[in-house]
């Protein structure tokens, strides 16, 4: 992908683009002002790239997760989210937004680019890092 196919101009217009899809985490960043922070959403825990300014908040935010899709094919079966080593792997409703972007809609929602149409029903292998835009 070219700089200028990039998939955000800046970390604030990409949140501005994407903030109605925004729910509602628990953070907690990593200490010593790492990027990663772990957040506690109504189905466990995931870690995830923080794009904020620094320092990130501790405690409830309105956050979005968003991952680039490394491999899909049709879900069978139900919506699932699992962690394999640095990746995440997930499946759900997959509503097009345009444009290449997708809302997962796994057992928390997470937006996702693909270079490829998804299917209805997705599960999406997503490249790592999971990312965290936040308000």
């Amino acid at each position: 992908m070219s700089p200028k196919e990039a998939l955000e101009e800046s970390p604030e217009a990409f949140w501005g683009r994407f903030r109605e899809y925004a729910l509602e985490v628990w953070l907690s960043p990593e200490p010593w002002g790492s990027p990663l922070v772990e957040v506690l959403h109504g189905e466990g825990v995931v870690y995830a790239f923080d794009r904020g300014a620094p320092p990130a908040p501790a405690g409830r935010v309105r956050a979005l997760l968003h991952g680039v899709v490394a491999e899909a094919k049709p879900l069978e079966g139900e919506a699932f989210l699992r962690r394999e080593g640095p990746r995440y792997r997930l499946g759900g409703r997959a509503r097009a937004l345009g444009e290449g972007f997708y809302l997962l809609e796994a057992p928390v929602p997470v937006l996702v680019y693909g270079e490829t149409p998804l299917p209805e029903a997705a599960e999406v292998l997503l490249w790592p890092p999971l990312m965290l835009f936040r308000e």
